[in-house]
């Protein structure tokens, strides 16, 4: 009998072409692994556009950006983040990918180092007639930086703050999380309460900056990405916190994929760090699993990098 963890190519979704879109991002991250530009070629749109916060690209310059990416990390590795799932809804696609390598050239200025690194990549793509057409991406390299000795660890830094146990090498640690098919208790999730529960979180102590305006979440609330420890009072004090430095800071979604007791968003945050007067923007994207109403586990990528830049943590030819 097969032990492999099922996933939501296992009856999650609803549609036969919500179960096609699922398997057409799964080629689309066993292509850039395995550094297949004609696979890619079948699967992004002649017309495919990329979007980050610091500019597009097209199918051929995200064929050449990948590329690069290995060129710097030996054995890299985009993998489907199976705890999280790919989620669907209407025409687009959401999925958190975990990425690994080894340094073994040059990466932001920083000759090989032979490290092992580990981050994350997040995703929302549009699709039409069975292609990608349309990609919007987040990326944290701040893991990646920090690792490779580009960057000082600074994440100890806000947990001193938040008066906990600093991570080693100043690197929030993550945890897989929860598996996907998992026992879940409760009643079945519709995508709209999933889309609710999102809402409600960054209409709490995101936008509040109150620490106790965390109704979204459970009381044994899972913080996957470790920049806080798990339980909702560290959620609602680490944005007092980040509130208290970006008093004006607003966060737009720009796109939320929800599908049964899963949602997902990417935002773009805009705001003044508060000491310096320094304007800020960074992208953000969030994953959450919905259990009875509230946000039960969490997993996220930030743009830490020019984060921290606008506080003047780091340098800002990062």
């Amino acid at each position: 009998m097969s032990t492999t963890p099922r996933t939501s190519l296992d009856g999650f979704h609803a549609t036969k072409t919500a179960q096609q879109a699922d398997e057409l991002v799964r080629a689309f991250v066993a292509a850039v692994s395995a550094q297949d530009n004609a696979a890619l070629d079948t699967i992004l749109a002649r017309n495919f556009l990329s979007y980050a916060i610091d500019g597009v690209r097209s199918r051929t310059a995200l064929k050449k950006y990948y590329t690069g990416l290995h060129q710097s990390f030996s054995d890299l590795r985009f993998e489907v983040h199976e705890n999280v799932g790919v989620l669907v809804e209407n025409d687009l696609i959401a999925l958190r990918t975990v990425v690994t390598g080894t340094h073994t050239g040059d990466y932001a200025g920083v000759p090989a180092t032979g490290k092992p690194i580990q981050t994350s990549v997040s995703h929302i793509f549009r699709f039409r007639d069975d292609r990608l057409v349309e990609h919007w991406q987040v990326m944290d390299t701040y893991r990646i930086l920090v690792k490779i000795g580009r960057l000082p660890g600074v994440a100890a830094q806000f947990q001193q703050l938040l008066g906990v146990p600093e991570s080693p090498e100043g690197i929030f640690v993550e945890k897989p999380g929860t598996e996907f098919d998992a026992s879940r208790k409760g009643r079945p999730v519709t995508r709209d309460e999933s889309r609710a529960v999102s809402r409600r979180l960054y209409d709490g102590a995101i936008t509040t900056g109150v620490a106790e305006d965390v109704d979204a979440l459970a009381e044994a609330y899972i913080q996957n990405t470790g920049w806080t420890p798990d339980g909702r009072s560290y959620f609602g004090n680490a944005w007092a916190i980040g509130r208290g430095a970006m008093a004006d800071g607003l966060a737009v979604h720009i796109h939320v994929v929800a599908e049964n007791d899963r949602v997902a968003s990417i935002s773009l945050w805009d705001g003044t760090i508060t000491a310096a007067g320094t304007p800020v923007d960074f992208a953000s994207a969030d994953f959450l699993r919905v259990e009875d109403g509230v946000a039960a586990e969490h997993w996220d990528t930030v743009d830490y990098v020019r984060l921290y830049q606008s506080f003047g943590l780091l340098p800002q030819d990062s």
